[in-house]
């Protein structure tokens, strides 16, 4: 063999350890992302539903229970017999948000619609319900959260989100740093 052929070998070898080297460190630095933070450990912890849920007013007594969804300005009420979860037949309902009087139409046994009034628009509304079915009357109340909720994320999500920016930022400069170590050894050997 010459002199050339085994600089060339000898350039191989180091940048196949160089190459090696990356991946070692790419592989153990962004393997530490892929860890199970809260709600994705599978531990004792109930699964939490993600995603958009409508405001909601929950209202119980003994006889009833009651839950207003808001649907844009469109308040869905659903009534059930507290004893045994079936909806309430020919039930009577008188609403009140904030006070005011509401109208309530009957949508079928156990579900109501009610609009939402003009003045209320952000913020908590509180929520009185008169449900009267036979001889069976009872007053519920609740409060509604109603408003714009920001798209902003909790700060755990904010930290979260960063600190994974930040690792991969810390691992891409330490794996172009192998590369221009090895470049720049390369180099020099060739100058040789």
């Amino acid at each position: 063999m010459n002199n050339i052929e085994i600089n060339v070998m000898k350039q191989s070898k180091f940048l196949t350890k160089v190459l090696s080297a990356a991946v070692l460190t790419g592989s153990l630095i962004f393997s530490t992302t892929a860890y199970a933070g809260p709600g994705h450990d599978h531990g004792d912890e109930a699964p939490v539903a993600v995603g958009e849920a409508s405001p909601r007013v929950v209202m119980e007594s003994e006889l009833f229970e009651a839950v207003g969804i808001l649907k844009g300005r469109m308040l869905e009420i659903y009534i059930d017999h507290a004893a045994t979860n079936a909806p309430v037949q020919n039930a009577k309902v008188e609403l009140e948000l904030n006070g005011q009087q509401v109208p309530v139409e009957l949508h079928s046994e156990g579900e109501f619609d009610a609009q939402l009034p003009e003045g209320i628009e952000e913020g908590t509304v509180a929520v009185s319900m008169t449900v009267s079915a036979g001889d069976n009357i009872d007053l519920l109340a609740g409060d509604l959260i109603v408003g714009h909720h920001d798209d902003l994320d909790s700060v755990e999500e904010v930290q979260s989100r960063l600190s994974t920016i930040v690792l991969y930022g810390i691992g891409g400069l330490l794996i172009l740093a192998v590369f221009v170590i090895g470049y720049v050894r390369l180099k020099s050997k060739g100058d040789k």
